[in-house]
């Protein structure tokens, strides 16, 4: 019998993994799914890790370490620069890191996709395949950090409205394949490019370099035809003097937007979420990092000797609950193209904070 059963290895469930290891016995299944992510740390991302005491060691990082952001308004033909200070990571490389630090007391499991869990007298039995073996455990308390398609969130709390689904998408250009024009405009192989276009999404897109690629992606509402629309993207900077060859690698997640309270969901007595499971995650940026790192702490902190505590684990997050939410009231600035024109022009530099 295990006392917690945590589902997902990634930065919410490896960091809750290595924090409750001194007290309790825990079982950490790892699916192995690499993210759709842009692998960008700003300073406060940065920040939220070093009060974990950790800084990202220098193999996960790559070339270049982005100091702009260039926003692209295709909607008003603006482009501007905005000075910022970015780590540049690669991603997977990121989370095998983070998962090296959990302790050999927890008990990792690579390759297991969490199915189902049954109720019992003292706990659950969980249901995972184990590279495509079906296996059991015993659990007092299970923990979702398996992100926005949670299966835990899907099973446990099916009524509990959901917050807005986005489909991700990146796709990755060898740097050889890509023709700039002198008068584009945007230096793409040293900042980070957020395009904004309200005909292809009410949210953004982005180009990123990553050691000789780059990475073109955008977040697109659930049921977007996303192949029709990055290849309007593509045409779209071709026409503007930026021309791509055929991507090397295609990749796509789901991700969330809350833009509701009630769309926050943290648990039960018995079964918790964590991390972008819960909902914890920048409508805004999408960005997931820091609120992923506080919910893991303020969750190690709600399991005491006696059990579980969810008044105090609701408690401690209250404040990032308010904060993601609140942040909602800065989408027109940056999603409304008019206010965003005036916001642009006005020479206002926290636009993408």
């Amino acid at each position: 019998m295990y006392d917690i059963g945590i589902v997902g290895a990634g930065p919410a469930g490896a960091t809750l993994a290595r924090l409750l290891t001194d007290r309790f016995r825990v079982l950490l299944l790892n699916s192995g799914r690499q993210k759709c992510c842009g692998g960008l740390l700003n300073l406060p991302r940065q920040s939220a890790l070093a009060k974990l005491g950790l800084a990202p060691p220098k193999h996960v990082l790559v070339d270049p370490q982005p100091l702009a952001v260039t926003i692209m308004d295709w909607d008003n033909n603006l482009v501007r620069s905005y000075a910022r200070q970015y780590l540049n990571m690669d991603r997977a490389a990121f989370d095998r890191w983070l998962l090296s630090l959990v302790p050999q007391t927890v008990d990792v499991r690579n390759n297991a996709v969490y199915q189902k869990s049954e109720a019992g007298t003292e706990g659950l039995t969980l249901h995972f395949n184990e590279n495509d073996e079906p296996k059991t455990a015993q659990v007092r308390y299970l923990v979702g950090a398996d992100g926005a398609f949670s299966a835990v969130r899907r099973e446990f709390f099916p009524n509990v409205s959901t917050p807005k689904r986005y489909i991700a998408v990146q796709h990755w250009f060898e740097r050889d394949a890509i023709s700039v024009a002198p008068n584009f405009g945007v230096d793409v192989w040293n900042d980070y490019t957020g395009i904004f276009d309200s005909a292809l999404t009410d949210f953004y897109m982005w180009t990123i370099p990553k050691n000789g690629q780059l990475i073109v992606g955008g977040a697109f509402p659930l049921r977007t035809n996303v192949s029709a629309t990055m290849n309007t993207v593509v045409e779209k900077l071709a026409s503007l003097g930026f021309r791509l060859g055929s991507p090397v690698k295609r990749e796509a997640g789901q991700i969330f937007r809350p833009l509701r309270q009630s769309s926050f969901c943290f648990g039960d007595a018995r079964t918790i979420l964590v991390g972008e499971a819960s909902g914890l995650i920048s409508p805004v940026t999408a960005e997931g990092f820091s609120s992923a790192f506080a919910s893991a702490v303020a969750l190690s902190e709600a399991f005491r000797p006696t059990g579980f505590d969810a008044a105090l684990y609701r408690r401690l997050l209250r404040h990032w609950q308010w904060k993601l939410w609140l942040r909602k009231h800065k989408i027109p600035l940056m999603f409304n193209p008019f206010l965003r024109k005036c916001v642009m022009l006005s020479g206002i530099k926290a636009l993408c904070r």
